[in-house]
Parts: structure tokens; C-alpha cells; sequence
């Protein structure tokens, strides 16, 4: 398996960042057994996260011209990123002696990779050393949240202990809405009752330079039958502890979540964060979707680590939400056909998710985007009514939603009755429901409503 060329040899490297092996060890495979270009593909996704081994692969792979044409400039490049990646030792001292035959052409290559994969770009992007503070920004916090109500369960089972972990918006009103659910367990029946718990709570909203501004919140619930209420407790937790230890991506992101809200678990915050770091980098998409909101939440203190290389493999590896994310990001200006078509077929995938934030949203751009070309008031409707039909009653924007989709297929009856059930359930929360009022105007008098129909008032 050496790779010999310009009188050296480098090998490729076996070994791989804690974590990482999942994807890596496939990667590995499928050179192994001959297959380059599935190769390549792998180890790329690896390296464009900062995976040092990966980088060190593809310069090696360059260099005999596996997976593509042979290239000492791209070779010399992934070399050099994965020498400031970390991965010295393996380059060790290579590099000199490749640099000395390549053309200025070949050198510019090289330099270019570097700066899109060197450890200070990656850093830059927000891949390595991600920093999720925004100074002169205070987030968000509860003051007063009510016991949340178990939901119905059969008359044999007894109340078993659960944690619902949900991301929202908390308004400059101090009023909290639009319900991510991250997690319910040991039952998904648990995420509807947090949500209702939490649009009746109250906050102190984010502020800004001392303004108050809307802000994402992630928050824990814990439904509990005895004193205690420690996520500890929690079985599924306890299961995940066990696995994460074992190298599991996935119990290692359902821990590292948990952690980051909860000190019960006995993993101090810094290291809850590094994982779900090392979960992203192992290629688990809501690890990385994680990330990637979060640095996105955050972007206005640094905007070119905005999260979009997270969400961008996130989207790739099937996370609804960052697909939502992303064909959001591709409307938000003056979008082109290219982009409109990427929009519409990230918002094709994420509509089939079983997450009810994700469907929310995807209805709300499908009935009443502001590009006329994205709209499908048909498709809108359908993800509608599977809305209607879910376990979540409490949530006004879902009725906006609804409301929009009717108007769109031009049924305004039901449009005004959606919307006067979502401005009554507004009005009950303490919502400023001033927007919705003259949306119901509008489907009174025949129209329909084109706009952002989940953004705060």
C-alpha cells in the first residue's frame, strides 16, 4: 500500500482523530479494496472538517494519481494543511523535498488549498476552534416556567422519567416561540407537553448592546414522578453514556446535548461542547447541524464563521434542518434559477422529515414565499395537514401556517378560520399579534399573503 513517487514514499495513513473512525475506517476500505474515487470522496469530506489524516491521504493519493489525475501541487497543498492540521509527524520531512520540483503553476495550487484548508482558513470558517459567544450579546434565560403536565398514557404504564430538549425563539416581547424539538425521550408524546409548558413561561429576552433582540434558546424539561430530577436518570442517558464511551458518535452527541444543559451528568460544559464537536467531525449530521446553527445563531459577531460548512454536510448527510437552512439562505436575496432549483430540492428533502419545525417551516415557504417560483400551494397544503393532525395543538404560527396554504389553493374560509384560531391562540400567550391581524384582513377580503409568516412580531 506504499505510494511511491518523485523518488520518496509516502503511506497512506491508517490512522484517524478520536471519532472520526466510522467514516475514516470506510474510507480506508474502500481504497483498500481498489476503489479511488469513493475513496477520495470520503476522505475529503473528512479533511474539509480538519481531519489531518485525511488531508495527509489525499496529498498521498495526488501524488500516484489515485482518484484522479496525478498532482504534486495538490499533493503538496493537502501535505501542508495537514502538517498545520496537526499531522507533522506523519508528513515528517516530505514536504521539502516535493516543493523543490513543482512549477509556479503547481505552487499556486498548492498555496490555494492551504488557504481553504490550513488550520487559520478552517479556523477562520469556524471548523476548527468554533467560537459560539457573541460579545455584547446576553442570551436569553427563564424566569418562571410552569410544571409541565405529563401527557396521556395507557392506564398499565407507569410515568416513566423523561427529558425533552427543545430549541426556540425568545422574543424581544419575552415570550417564547417556534419549537425545535432536539430530543424527547423515552416517547416523542413528551415534546408537545414541553412545548405548551414553555409557551407559558416567561423570559428575560436576549439583549444586544443593552436592546432587547429575538434569540435562539436551547432549554431542558424533565417530567419526573419523584424528588429528583437529574438527567443522570434518565435511561436513555444512561444508555447513551455507556456507548459514547465506546466511541459512538451518536451517543456521544445525545450525551454531549444533554451535558451542555446540565451539570447532574457530572461532564463539564467545555468538554459537553468538544462532544458534539468530535460527533460533527465524526460525520453525524445532527452533530453537525448542532454546530452549525449555533455558529450561524452567532454570526453577527463573526460572519464569515457563520456555519456554513456544518450545514452544508449536515444537508448532505440528511439532516431536515439544516436543509431548511440552507434553500432558506439560497431565497434570501435575489436568487437565480440555479439557486431557486438547489431551494426547492433541499426543501423537497426536508419536507419529508418527521421533525414538526422543520415541516412548519417548509409549508410557510411552499404557501407563501416571497419567490414566486418556490411557492407549490398544493404541497403546501398536503405538509399541512399532517400538521394539523400531529400532537401539537398549542402553537399559533402552525394555524398561520395553515391559514397561508388555504389562502394559497384559494379555500379563504378556511383560510380566516385557521388564521382567527391562530390570532386567538397569540392573543392568550401575550403575543403582539399585530402582523396576524392584517393577514386575517387580507384572507377576509379574498387575498392571499406572501412574506415571513414565522418570524416574530
Amino acid at each position: 500500500m506504499n505510494i511511491r513517487t518523485l523518488s520518496m514514499s509516502l503511506c497512506l495513513s491508517t490512522f484517524a482523530a478520536p471519532l472520526a473512525f466510522a467514516d475514516f475506517d470506510g474510507a480506508l476500505h474502500e481504497y483498500q479494496a481498489g476503489h479511488y474515487e469513493p475513496a477520495h470522496a470520503q476522505f475529503l469530506t473528512l479533511a474539509e472538517l480538519g481531519d489531518c489524516s485525511s488531508q495527509f491521504n489525499l496529498g498521498a493519493m495526488a501524488l500516484k494519481g489515485q482518484g484522479g489525475p496525478a498532482d504534486p501541487g495538490s499533493a503538496v497543498g493537502w501535505l501542508r494543511a495537514a502538517v498545520s492540521n496537526g499531522c507533522q509527524q506523519l508528513v515528517g520531512n516530505k514536504l521539502s523535498s516535493l516543493e523543490l520540483h513543482l512549477s509556479p503553476e503547481q505552487s499556486r495550487a498548492a498555496a490555494g488549498l492551504v488557504a481553504r484548508y490550513g488550520r487559520e482558513a478552517l479556523r477562520a470558517q469556524g471548523v476548527t476552534d468554533p467560537d459560539f459567544s457573541c460579545h455584547g450579546e446576553i442570551a436569553p434565560r427563564a424566569v418562571a416556567t410552569p410544571v409541565p403536565q405529563y401527557p396521556s398514557l395507557r392506564a398499565s404504564e407507569r410515568p416513566p422519567r423523561a427529558v425533552v430538549i427543545t430549541r426556540m425563539t425568545i422574543g424581544p416581547d419575552g415570550h417564547a416561540r417556534d419549537p425545535e424539538i432536539l430530543l424527547s425521550s423515552p416517547q416523542a408524546a413528551f415534546g408537545p407537553a414541553a412545548v405548551e409548558a414553555w409557551f407559558n413561561s416567561s423570559f428575560v429576552p436576549a439583549s444586544r448592546d443593552g436592546r432587547p433582540v429575538a434569540a435562539r434558546l436551547e432549554a431542558k424539561l424533565v417530567f419526573n414522578t419523584g424528588d429528583a430530577a437529574a438527567l443522570g436518570e434518565i435511561p436513555a442517558l444512561q444508555q447513551a453514556r455507556k456507548a459514547a464511551d465506546g466511541g459512538d458518535p451518536g451517543a456521544a452527541y445525545l450525551l454531549g446535548l444533554a451535558a451542555t444543559l446540565d451539570t447532574s451528568l457530572g461532564i463539564p460544559s467545555a468538554r459537553a461542547t468538544q462532544m458534539l464537536l468530535d460527533s460533527a467531525r465524526a460525520g453525524y449530521a445532527p452533530a453537525q447541524y448542532w454546530v452549525g446553527s449555533h455558529l450561524r445563531a452567532t454570526a453577527v459577531c463573526h460572519p464569515h464563521a457563520d456555519g456554513s460548512v456544518w450545514l452544508a454536510h449536515a444537508a448532505a448527510g440528511g439532516n431536515a434542518g439544516a436543509q431548511l437552512m440552507l434553500a432558506s439562505d439560497l431565497l434570501s436575496a435575489s436568487p437565480g434559477e440555479v439557486q431557486i432549483a438547489q431551494a426547492r430540492a433541499l426543501l423537497a428533502q426536508a419536507a419529508t422529515a418527521d421533525s414538526y419545525y422543520v415541516r412548519k417551516h417548509v409549508a410557510a415557504l411552499l404557501a407563501s414565499s416571497p419567490v414566486v417560483a418556490v411557492r407549490d400551494s398544493h404541497a403546501a397544503l398536503e405538509i399541512t395537514h399532517k400538521l394539523l393532525a400531529g400532537e401539537l395543538r398549542s402553537d399559533p404560527q402552525m394555524y398561520e401556517v395553515a391559514a397561508a396554504a388555504y389562502a394559497a389553493n384559494g379555500d379563504f374560509r378556511n383560510a380566516v378560520a385557521q388564521q382567527q384560531l391562530a390570532l386567538h391562540l397569540a392573543q392568550g400567550l401575550g403575543w403582539d399579534a399585530g402582523t396576524m391581524g392584517v393577514r386575517l384582513a387580507s384572507y377576509r377580503s379574498g387575498k392571499s399573503w406572501q412574506g415571513d409568516l414565522v418570524a416574530a412580531d
